[in-house]
């Protein structure tokens, strides 16, 4: 939908002053899209994966119609298949890397704690602080996969067409991501509004649609309100736990806890929602395009229990579907000339071994079949209330901004898909 302005002299229309966000997408078309791209990503053991996640970008990109002009994936599988060796290869070399430093550094800075009196405890000890180093170790490619991420994304994506792009400073953004984890740890959490703002701006900062840059505004503090659920959730888990410590009262505290816990699920929700909402309206583009977004977490949170609670009965479903159907054809070939006991015991066997065979059929069924009910109840309508609470305000200036070149990755998102982040789709 699209909603006109005042009328630019007589009998003559302007550019729309505002554009609303649109999402359309079909179902049945993008569960059945999902469902066999997903058996053939089992079939061939993970491989067909990068060409099944370009043929859904590609759907839910089209879906996608501010004011009513679709998005477009340019995307393509076999450079995501390449770019993903590509990471492979520097993944392996960075591990083996680590693995000699933090070797190195067990067995010869600590060579004599290992083996003194105390050796059995102290060496479990060297051993977790070492896994833990290695985690740690671990997160600048995390922080690297992210932005490149976002980078190959916003690259291989057209409206109107013109491209999104995104400048290469991933390494940037590396260090700062671990400068700025490092704060939220000894904050215990208390700098999250930080490192969100400090972050997404960093990103916004470098993102560009045609030959306009985006620019994020705004203030890490406001971003405090969004956390109140979350605030009010450990007061409730404290509250739980100085009842059982003080009060003794075991059932009572652990229910304070158990209520504690779940606000705190929902408080994260809120903050994800409510911090989305607020960068979003404090996102400009070429510096006279603006954003709006009226996104609810209760909204959010409604389609994620649902689509759980229906996958759930669907899964189920499926396999007792499969065990029942399967145990029938056993029952079925087993004859029905019954005599004497070793007879009956045959033939109950048999059902049960085809029951069980139906079970694990039913179960990798199952498998192929949850992969697509997840993108269908959870993640396509999630995306979809994003997208339709979206609203582009002064969006005249659109109609002035210029094509860009491409921006060629050589990787793709390889280290996103070889870590597993990035984002759904």
């Amino acid at each position: 939908m699209t909603d006109t302005s005042t009328l630019q002299g007589e009998g003559a229309a302007s550019a729309p002053t505002h554009l609303n966000g649109v999402f359309l997408s079909e179902k049945s078309k993008l569960f059945w899209l999902a469902l066999w791209t997903g058996a053939l990503t089992i079939v061939t053991f993970g491989i067909y994966r990068f060409w099944a996640r370009t043929r859904l970008r590609r759907y839910i990109w089209s879906s996608i119609k501010p004011g009513g002009d679709s998005f477009e994936y340019t995307g393509t599988g076999l450079e995501k298949f390449l770019g993903f060796l590509i990471a492979l290869v520097v993944i392996m070399v960075y591990s083996g890397i680590l693995q000699v430093v933090l070797d190195f550094i067990g067995y010869s800075l600590f060579g004599e704690v290992i083996s003194g009196p105390n050796s059995s405890m102290d060496d479990a000890v060297i051993h977790i602080g070492l896994t833990f180093g290695a985690g740690l170790a671990i997160l600048p490619l995390i922080f690297f996969a992210q932005y490149r991420a976002r980078r190959y994304m916003m690259s291989r994506t057209r409206w109107r067409g013109l491209r999104f792009a995104m400048d290469a400073a991933a390494l940037g953004y590396t260090w700062r991501a671990m400068l700025y984890f490092a704060a939220w740890f000894v904050s215990f959490g208390l700098l999250t509004p930080l490192v969100t703002f400090r972050l997404e701006k960093y990103m916004t900062d470098r993102m560009w649609y045609g030959d306009a840059r985006f620019e994020q505004t705004g203030q890490w503090t406001a971003l405090y309100a969004a956390m109140k659920h979350q605030f009010i959730a450990v007061a409730v888990l404290l509250l739980g736990a100085a009842i059982i410590y003080f009060g003794q009262a075991v059932a009572l505290g652990g229910t304070v806890m158990i209520a504690g816990g779940l606000w705190l699920i929902f408080g994260f929700v809120y903050y994800q929602v409510e911090s989305f909402k607020y960068l979003t309206a404090h996102k400009v583009l070429d510096g006279k395009v603006h954003f709006t977004s009226n996104a609810s977490s209760a909204r959010v949170i409604s389609i994620f229990v649902l689509g759980v609670v229906l996958i759930a009965v669907l899964v189920v479903g499926l396999i007792i579907a499969f065990g029942t159907l399967f145990g029938l054809f056993a029952l079925a070939g087993s004859g029905h000339d019954v005599t004497g006991v070793d007879r009956w015991a045959e033939i109950i066997a048999g059902i049960g071994l085809g029951a069980g065979l139906g079970v694990i059929f039913g179960s990798l069924v199952a498998l192929v079949c949850i992969g697509a009910f997840v993108i269908v109840f959870i993640s396509a309508p999630i995306l979809g209330h994003y997208v339709d609470t979206l609203r582009v305000e002064n969006a005249e200036p659109l109609e002035q901004i210029h094509q860009r070149a491409g921006d060629n990755m050589v990787d793709a998102d390889g280290f996103a898909d070889a870590l597993d982040v990035g984002g759904a789709f």
